[in-house]
């Protein structure tokens, strides 16, 4: 994506203007002054009825300096906050909330989550996921309600209608995810009529609204799960056979500290190796499948490897650095060319239809390996394998620098909003809750601890006074 060139308006010399008579033609003069028929300001902006008109005039008046200037893109940053504050007042999903902490949330939305729990329980996962276990407790869900979605979905529309532009464009990160704990190959919603809503059309959905690219990360699933095995499949096919989806990134984890894998390396340092071959079995058995299914988006191009291990020198983590994880990713090959040549040679053709295909979908994988992430926060599950003193120290650190929600407010770029309206910020070290939440139907429903390592320190609302530049 591209990020807006940031230009300081204020910083320019003060234009000098010849003065003029004044006309006495009150006719021609509101003629001239009539915005809205300059091509620029033309069906730009929407204002319901309900709209202060001091509103209109600032926004009218910052435009017109911006177009002076030759500003052509637009942000919330260029906006005095407290100057548009009453324009999100007919909006339900933001009842309560002003327009700083809207804003505030628009900036931290990384994460839109829609579901919480995941079983694939990796132990390098900083959100530290837990299989979900909050489904038939009425005060707790680990599911979002698809109308809150469609709330935040419509509320988030209307606003950047009633702006003429989108709040998101100011986020300094350039993706979205749809999961904070959880695998996307078990995200979908279901309305109240039953209809589905797959990860592609919810996505498609949150790309509308931030016109960033949003991720599909997934760890794989049990190669006996048949119900996921075909949303998968289909999943796949709609988005291989439409460029309506170009802007999402398919990212498949294999990795030595998913818990198959984890166990498999137990056994071998107990010395069972019998066991440590079952379960090595099962894991690159699973993982093989799942690029054998994502073969046509390979083909796409758009499927990414997240490849990552602790860098080859970490002490006591064998099996965990990267040549552990080439060698994983070497067995997994072998059994994806298996499945290849098996689908091939039968007439199947289920994905591949020329043996070409077979070593080009092959070399793009491979070339995928050569950019290992040794760059992992320990955290988590984690920490209980890595012992080293130095990256422990170094994680330490890290955590230290913003042990300040002060500090935190500023510092911190990304964020989430979990299924129950209520917003985090976040470092992918450490998490600090807010005191900003939107309207959801399920606001006061309880949801799974946040990591990584929650703070019990809360950013609230009148930390936000100082981010705003404009007066």
């Amino acid at each position: 994506m591209i990020t807006p060139i940031q230009n300081s308006l204020y910083n320019y010399p003060p234009l000098q203007y010849k003065k003029q008579p004044q006309s006495t033609n009150n006719a021609a003069c509101k003629k001239v002054l009539n915005l809205n028929n300059l091509p620029f300001y033309k069906n730009q902006i929407s204002f319901g009825q309900s709209d202060d008109e001091k509103i209109r005039k600032y926004m009218k008046k910052i435009r017109l300096k911006h177009t002076r200037h030759g500003v052509t893109y637009k942000n919330i940053d260029l906006y005095n906050t407290k100057k548009l504050e009453g324009i999100q007042k007919d909006i339900d999903v933001f009842k309560g909330l002003s327009m700083e902490q809207i804003k505030f949330i628009a900036k931290h939305s990384t994460e839109f989550v829609l579901q919480r729990g995941c079983h694939n329980m990796c132990a390098h996962c900083y959100a530290k996921a837990m299989p979900p276990s909050y489904q038939k407790m009425p005060d707790k869900i680990n599911k979002i309600d698809f109308e809150d979605f469609e709330k935040l979905y419509y509320g988030f529309k209307e606003l950047n209608k009633k702006l003429g532009f989108s709040i998101f464009k100011s986020a300094k990160n350039d993706y979205n995810t749809l999961f904070h704990d959880a695998d996307s190959s078990t995200i979908f919603l279901q309305d109240k009529n039953g209809k589905v809503y797959d990860y592609l059309d919810l996505s498609k959905m949150v790309h509308e609204l931030t016109d960033k690219t949003v991720l599909f990360d997934t760890a794989g699933w049990n190669i006996q799960d048949k119900k996921t095995q075909k949303r998968m499949e289909e999943l796949v096919k709609k988005a291989a056979s439409s460029d309506e989806y170009d802007f999402m990134e398919f990212n498949i984890s294999t990795n030595p500290f998913h818990a198959l894998n984890y166990r498999a390396l137990q056994h071998l340092k107990n010395g069972d190796y019998e066991k440590y071959d079952k379960f090595r079995d099962i894991y690159t058995t699973r993982m093989a499948n799942v690029l054998f299914t994502f073969t046509p988006l390979i083909e796409k191009e758009q499927v990414n490897l997240l490849a990552r291990a602790l860098p080859n020198e970490t002490r006591h983590a064998k099996g965990y650095r990267e040549d552990d994880l080439l060698k994983l990713y070497s067995e997994v090959f072998i059994k994806l060319l298996k499945l290849y040549k098996q689908d091939y040679e039968s007439g199947a053709h289920k994905v591949i239809k020329d043996e070409e295909q077979i070593n080009k979908n092959l070399d793009y994988l491979n070339k995928k390996l050569k950019k290992v992430d040794k760059s992992m926060g320990i955290n988590g599950r984690l920490a209980d394998i890595v012992t080293d003193k130095k990256i422990v120290a170094y994680k330490a650190t890290k955590e230290r620098t913003y042990a300040n929600p002060h500090k935190a407010v500023k510092a911190f770029t990304d964020g989430l909003i979990d299924i129950n309206g209520k917003l985090y910020v976040m470092n992918w070290y450490e998490t600090y809750p807010t005191d900003i939440q939107l309207n959801y139907k399920n606001k006061d429903k309880i949801t799974a601890p946040i990591h990584p390592s929650l703070n019990e320190q809360k950013i609230t609302s009148d930390m936000l006074e100082d981010l705003d530049n404009r007066k």
